[in-house]
């Protein structure tokens, strides 16, 4: 789902496989290329997390007798200039494993951090490629921003009744 100060304001799942939007003002000032396109990566993401979670299984030696599972957090943070743009704060790419991080992204550094010896291997195979992180650090702190700063003027007037986080 795609949260903006603790609202909700899209959402998908694996039975609708549709990126449906949960504002009014989501669904009246993105057009249909934009759901789509959404729609697309979502589709992409959920097959992607099919293949990690078995990888992850795998590597921690569970079977499919319990549940488990693999969570993504991914967002950035700003704050409102004078000028009225928004100054980038900080961001959050991290991956879940269970309910106990297991992996996340530091920006500064642009470099993952394994949180358990487990995500040593992801650690490597990411950090191998200088230039993916680099796109990373990029996506998060310029698209990113652009979408902060675009849905923030386009839910202004809903997210003035919703105390901030």
């Amino acid at each position: 789902m795609g949260i903006l100060d603790d609202k909700e304001i899209d959402y998908y799942n694996s039975q609708e496989k549709l990126k449906i939007p949960r504002q009014n003002w989501m669904k009246e000032r993105l057009n249909r290329n934009y759901w789509n396109r959404g729609t697309q990566s979502r589709r992409s993401k959920e097959q992607w997390f099919k293949v990690s979670i078995n990888i992850l299984m795998d590597r921690m030696r569970h079977n499919n007798s319990d549940v488990h599972a693999l969570q993504c957090r991914i967002g950035c943070r700003g704050v409102h200039q004078p000028d009225g743009s928004l100054r980038f704060l900080g961001s959050t790419y991290s991956y879940g494993y269970d309910g106990e991080d297991f992996l996340s992204f530091d920006d500064s550094n642009s470099q993952w951090i394994a949180s358990v010896p487990a995500a040593l291997p992801s650690k490597r195979k990411r950090d191998k490629f200088q230039i993916l992180n680099q796109y990373t650090k990029g996506y998060l702190q310029k698209e990113c921003m652009d979408c902060l700063s675009k849905f923030m003027y386009y839910g202004e007037a809903d997210l003035r009744k919703h105390s901030p986080p």
